[in-house]
């Protein structure tokens, strides 16, 4: 029988820590209010933990390496992600480059700058409201003169799975001898469009035809929204290639870009999986470059790697960090600084793995209403034809294949083939839902694992995710939608915006033009123009049925949502974590570390009126900065692991 969470965790969070002196830590805000340092924080909301490069690891028996905190510390793993994300880096971190503000990447007619890069120091610049989560907020001058919209990313590791899922489950239709691509004959046998069922009863997505427009030649007709790239008839990557041309190409491969508004025809969205999603907008906008082997790992040159530590394959086809690494020092990190700004390996590989993690199991957005609002909101929405692309539930299918449980589908793909999946990757899922009674949306955080000993195991089980409303395509969506770009480009493809959360989302659209929802649904036109006018047809009381679910799929503040935490069936008014009343019990993963934060408690502020502080006196301890792989005693971001010089502060590459 699994076991209940307040017996996998209650230990931890009510044992007794002793505070020790968090004084010169290389954080934003880590000293304690009252001491007359200006780096105080009383709400604790701040970052606490100095800028550390992390190491990645493969052995979970290494202290302080990324494999270990996903095996022995996932929830300090995820804060310390979620840490990365928001940190305001400096430059002494290496943000931004010797280019700063200059004017970057080029749009469809291959010469006019797309976006002014080096123009935030942090994720949380334009990913900020609710500030600290995984928001969106802002509208950026990019692509055209109206901008883009900044999308939050909450639910962002349920996304990645799904769009890879999706993947799997085409090549798997296609790919008749499961080598990893499609070559021209398998696409030439391939009879009627690639559909993927969303969830067990739902419907079949259609994203296109694998059959090259040449029949033995040419580019297959899948669906904007995938990258494709043409491999040779080892089914190796050929860099360049823009077709299959039956003389050095034989066939492709393709993932889902699962990021990004659209940027046209040809030109799919951004980014493919959350680890790219990381790296790309760190070094556009900060400056900062990523070296990432785990990207690049892929020995079969199928430009598919190996999976990463949090268990998703990336696509260096497509999606290469920027820091290459063709140079390593002899400790292991890049030394080739491609930007020659003199900061090495600004954002490491083990950055990575932690700030994936965070995106990984980020909460999925929330209802905030009735069971009866909802049913009633998505009968509308389906009268009205806006389910056929806001299609609201789908399926993340369990783990199977060698060395997992088998999870069958009841449904079952259309030809009987079926495809080997990972399962549900993430390793807690914060349920949250409506309080009627008070008045609140409240949290039930949901192991998805189990202890054995000091370890903790996911179980990569499946999961239905309800209340996504995307099909995962690009579609033409008409003259109110068209963007004329800065090149001169007209764009009509865009992405179908998944709902969730999209109550909180002011403006809408993906230029931010639309001030009210009822705007953004009646400039649907092209291939949705027969749901605006069902809109307009529609009797007011669906209408209204359809907005109030919209207004009602929300964000909300992770951090200080009330939620059972231990797992005890109720909410507490007064949570005890290291003998300290904190309050409300709420979703803190400091509560949840190996060793739980301590807080600093009731102090006199300088009004003469007694607070309670939420700065964390054991900093190091909680945050593993005493860890193996994580001590850096000169306090230059560069762990004494790497450091050459360990107490001789050098923040350009632990030296200098």
């Amino acid at each position: 029988m699994m076991k209940p969470l307040r017996t996998l965790l209650l230990s931890a969070v009510s044992c007794a820590i002793a505070a020790t002196n968090a004084s010169a830590q290389f954080a934003e805000r880590a000293s304690m209010p009252g001491s007359r340092q200006p780096d105080c924080d009383a709400s604790g909301r701040s970052v606490k933990n100095g800028r550390v490069r992390a190491i990645h690891t493969t052995d979970p028996a290494l202290p302080g390496g990324t494999a270990w905190f996903f095996d022995r510390d996932p929830f300090l793993a995820y804060q310390l992600g979620r840490n990365l994300n928001f940190r305001e880096f400096r430059e002494r971190d290496g943000v931004f480059d010797a280019r700063v503000s200059n004017l970057a990447g080029p749009m469809p007619d291959g010469f006019t700058a797309k976006i002014t890069a080096n123009n935030q120091t942090s994720c949380s610049g334009c990913h900020n409201l609710p500030q600290g989560n995984p928001g969106g907020g802002v509208n950026f001058h990019k692509d055209s003169g109206f901008g883009r919209n900044t999308p939050h990313y909450y639910g962002a590791g349920i996304t990645e799975m799904l769009a890879l899922q999706i993947r799997r489950e085409m090549l798997a239709r296609v790919d008749r001898n499961g080598d990893g691509w499609v070559s021209a004959r398998e696409a030439q046998r391939y009879r009627g469009p690639l559909r993927v069922r969303s969830a067990p009863g739902g419907p079949r997505i259609d994203f296109g035809s694998p059959q090259l427009s040449n029949g033995a030649t040419g580019r297959p007709a899948l669906n904007n929204i995938f990258r494709v790239w043409y491999v040779d008839a080892q089914g190796q990557h050929v860099p360049g290639a823009t077709q299959v041309d039956g003389t050095t190409t034989f066939g492709y491969s393709f993932a889902l870009t699962v990021y990004g508004w659209g940027q046209g025809p040809g030109r799919a969205a951004l980014n493919p999986t959350n680890r790219t999603f990381l790296w790309d907008p760190w070094k556009t906008h900060g400056g900062l470059e990523a070296h990432d082997p785990s990207t690049l790992l892929d020995p079969d040159g199928d430009g598919v790697s190996e999976p990463t530590l949090a268990g998703a394959e990336q696509f260096p086809a497509t999606h290469r960090a920027p820091d290459s690494g063709r140079q390593l020092d002899p400790l292991g990190f890049s030394l080739d600084d491609p930007d020659g700004d003199g900061y090495l390996t600004e954002i490491s590989e083990g950055d990575l793995d932690l700030a994936e993690w965070f995106m990984l199991n980020a909460p999925r957005p929330a209802f905030a209403g009735t069971r009866q609002e909802y049913r009633d909101g998505v009968e509308a929405m389906t009268r009205m034809l806006c389910a056929t692309c806001h299609v609201p539930d789908w399926h993340i299918e369990g783990a199977r294949g060698p060395g997992h449980r088998d999870d069958p589908d009841p449904d079952g793909p259309e030809d009987g083939r079926r495809a080997d999946h990972p399962g549900d990757r993430r390793f807690f899922d914060l349920d949250v839902s409506w309080n009627e009674r008070a008045g609140r949306l409240e949290g039930h955080l949901v192991p998805l694992f189990d202890r054995r000993g000091p370890r903790y195991e996911r179980r990569f089980d499946a999961f239905r995710v309800e209340g996504l409303f995307t099909d995962f395509r690009h579609h033409d969506m008409g003259a109110d939608f068209e963007e004329l770009d800065f090149g001169g480009t007209l764009n009509r493809l865009w992405r179908t915006a998944p709902l969730w959360g999209v109550g909180s989302g002011f403006p809408w659209g993906h230029d931010g033009r639309s001030l009210t929802l009822e705007d953004a649904i009646l400039r649907h036109g092209g291939e949705a123009a027969a749901s605006r006018a069902a809109w307009l047809a529609a009797r007011p009381r669906d209408r209204e049925a359809v907005m109030n679910l919209l207004r009602k799929l929300v964000l909300f503040d992770i951090e200080s949502l009330p939620t059972d935490v231990d797992g005890d069936g109720r909410i507490a008014e007064h949570f005890t974590v290291a003998g300290a009343d904190t309050g409300p019990e709420r979703f803190n993963p400091e509560w949840l570390f190996r060793v739980p934060a301590h807080i600093q408690g009731p102090f006199v502020n300088s009004d003469g009126v007694t607070v309670r502080s939420f700065a964390v006196t054991n900093i190091d301890d909680a945050y593993g900065q005493t860890l193996r792989l994580r001590v850096d005693t000169d306090k230059d971001g560069w762990p004494d692991w790497w450091d050459r010089a360990p107490t001789t502060r050098g923040y350009h590459d632990g030296v200098r």
